[in-house]
């Protein structure tokens, strides 16, 4: 009788009010907000530190004047823009490096392919040992690697020591080093790993009832590839194509070891205009007309992704 007058069920919890839930997810969402800004906050504040304040600072110090030794007149100016896209040696180090990089980036991933396509559907019980040989390759140091191109190819090299041995020169060659073909040569071997495992990622979603399908209905292999396979994983080629190009194009120190008078790259002329000419404005503008070439490169590459076989 006294649950009827009160209006309240025997046994059953009253249901808290709207208000009181509405005030825990309010008090959940703020917890969740919380725990973001922990874990992303450091990664956020070393990015801010590390990559956009530098940044920042370089794009002032590209629009100022130079007064030389490293000092400058914080007067807003544009002239080293236009001395870096039309000076002639600058033009003519930017092409020989853009060029080199490209061919390189080429070469890569047009070598990638037929080695990707054998470890992924050629290979069945050796494939896991195939990507970890491609990855042991890249365990030895940068430095250590160019090293051995210089020993290679050298004055007193292996090549030269076995041509002479073998009676085919009487003379070392001078032209296998300190020009832009070893500079390409060490480009390959060095990015090569990293197009091989891009591809290789690219090609393990396809299933091979496709290739063959394809060669069923009379597909010939050239087609197979234009038509299923590359359209499958161009977003590897594009990946690979854009890393390779960008990384080798503003390399500072293959140029510097291997690549001599001929085979000078822009990180050459930044660094100089940094350290020897002391010209940091200009050494700025090079380093941002640089990253915009860049850029546009890696947004023309994004659209090779709409490819559909031909």
């Amino acid at each position: 009788m006294q649950a009827l007058q009160t209006g309240k069920t025997p046994g059953l919890r009253s249901r808290p009010s709207n208000g009181r839930g509405v005030a825990g997810r309010l008090r959940a969402r703020t917890r969740r907000r919380l725990a973001i800004i922990v874990l992303v906050g450091p990664a956020i504040v070393l990015l801010l530190g590390a990559l956009f304040v530098p940044a920042v600072n370089l794009l002032v110090k590209s629009v100022v004047e130079s007064t030389g030794y490293g000092q400058v007149a914080y007067h807003f100016t544009f002239s080293n823009y236009v001395s870096a896209v039309t000076t002639p040696g600058y033009l003519t180090v930017a092409l020989n490096a853009f060029g080199i990089g490209a061919l390189a980036a080429v070469i890569c991933t047009a070598a990638s392919y037929p080695i990707a396509y054998f470890i992924n559907f050629r290979l069945r019980r050796g494939k896991n040992l195939a990507l970890f040989l491609v990855v042991a390759s890249l365990f030895s140091s940068y430095l250590v690697r160019l090293y051995a191109w210089y020993t290679i190819l050298g004055i007193h090299g292996v090549l030269n020591d076995a041509l002479v041995r073998l009676g085919v020169i009487k003379q070392p060659l001078l032209f296998l080093l300190f020009n832009r073909w070893a500079v390409l040569i060490a480009f390959v071997n060095i990015f090569l790993p990293y197009t091989i495992l891009m591809i290789s990622s690219a090609m393990q979603n396809i299933q091979k009832d496709l290739l063959e399908s394809a060669r069923v209905l009379g597909a010939s292999p050239f087609r197979t590839f234009s038509r299923v396979l590359l359209p499958l994983t161009m977003t590897g080629a594009v990946g690979a194509l854009a890393y390779t190009f960008i990384l080798s194009s503003g390399d500072y120190i293959t140029p510097a070891l291997l690549g001599g008078l001929n085979g000078e790259f822009v990180g050459q002329i930044v660094s100089n205009q940094f350290i020897a000419l002391g010209d940091v404005p200009l050494g700025a503008a090079i380093s941002f007309v640089m990253l915009a070439v860049f850029l546009a490169v890696y947004f023309a590459l994004t659209r090779l992704e709409r490819f559909k076989g031909i």
